[in-house]
């Protein structure tokens, strides 16, 4: 009996937080490159969950699964805005992506008890369906001006896809556990991708050139006391945007600068429109 307690009490407390992650393992940094450095700008304390980010313009759109929202924040001062219903069936979401169109915007939400991506055309006073290219395990979403992409949470690299059309699968064998939170950024005419993981607490960076994803190196989170690390995104300031849960249970987003040796920044817009 007090081994069945045991298991009970540890399973409520390996899922209390609801964030998604089914990883074991106990949180870590691991030994970063020398080539790319992060920096903490800032640091915002937020009452709410913050799971997935996407960037919208001056602001940035976080998944708040407990409170059934997307909820936007002020990119320069992380003050909470407006804020976006989910779909009633989208009880779990964590990530989220824009396709960045002022006259026709879509956004995708994903979840990890299902298998669907949910999307809205009207800021989610509707919402329909289409399948998921990896089930209930995509975490982090991004879009790169034509495609979407999304982490895969069992171990199983990158997504590149379009919403119930073509897919591919990228190997990222460089990330330890179970990834989280991702960004795409330019990086020298090719696109930058950035990767978090729930219990590694680095940033995983890889370059990729439309057909190989090469290993840039990683480096440890900018910040001490984390207790899950989550989403990610690259604004148009040239920072990241960040999110994490320190030991207190507070969740936080956060601006990081970010280099790396010999990337060149060209503009997110001129980038985006050569693809």
């Amino acid at each position: 009996m007090k081994y069945l307690v045991f298991l009970l009490v540890a399973a409520t407390m390996a899922f209390a937080n609801d964030d998604g992650c089914t990883d074991t393992s106990i949180g870590s940094y691991t030994p970063g490159s020398d080539a790319i450095s992060l920096t903490l700008e800032n640091d915002w304390a937020q009452s709410q969950q913050v799971l997935g980010l996407n960037a919208v313009d001056d602001y940035i759109l976080g998944s708040d699964r407990t409170g059934m929202k997307l909820q936007t924040y002020n990119g320069s001062t992380g003050t909470p805005a407006t804020s976006i219903p989910l779909d009633a069936a989208n009880t779990n979401c964590f990530g989220l992506a824009w396709n960045d169109e002022i006259t026709t915007p879509v956004c995708y939400t994903n979840d990890w008890t299902d298998s669907d991506l949910y999307y809205t055309e009207d800021s989610g006073t509707s919402w329909a369906t289409v399948s998921a290219p990896n089930g209930n395990q995509a975490r982090g979403m991004d879009f790169d001006g034509t495609d979407y992409w999304c982490t895969n949470a069992d171990g199983g690299g990158l997504w590149i896809f379009q919403p119930g059309g073509a897919q591919v699968n990228v190997a990222i064998p460089e990330v330890p556990t179970q990834p989280s939170g991702l960004a795409v950024f330019p990086y020298e005419g090719d696109l930058g991708v950035a990767v978090t993981t729930y219990n590694t607490y680095n940033f995983y960076f890889y370059r990729w050139d439309g057909t190989n994803m090469v290993y840039l190196g990683s480096t440890p989170c900018p910040v001490s006391g984390i207790a899950g690390s989550y989403g990610l995104t690259y604004a148009p300031n040239g920072n990241l945007y960040w999110s994490y849960r320190d030991g207190s249970s507070v969740y936080h987003l956060t601006e990081v600068s970010f280099s790396i040796t010999s990337l060149a920044r060209s503009s997110w817009g001129a980038i985006k429109t050569s693809f």
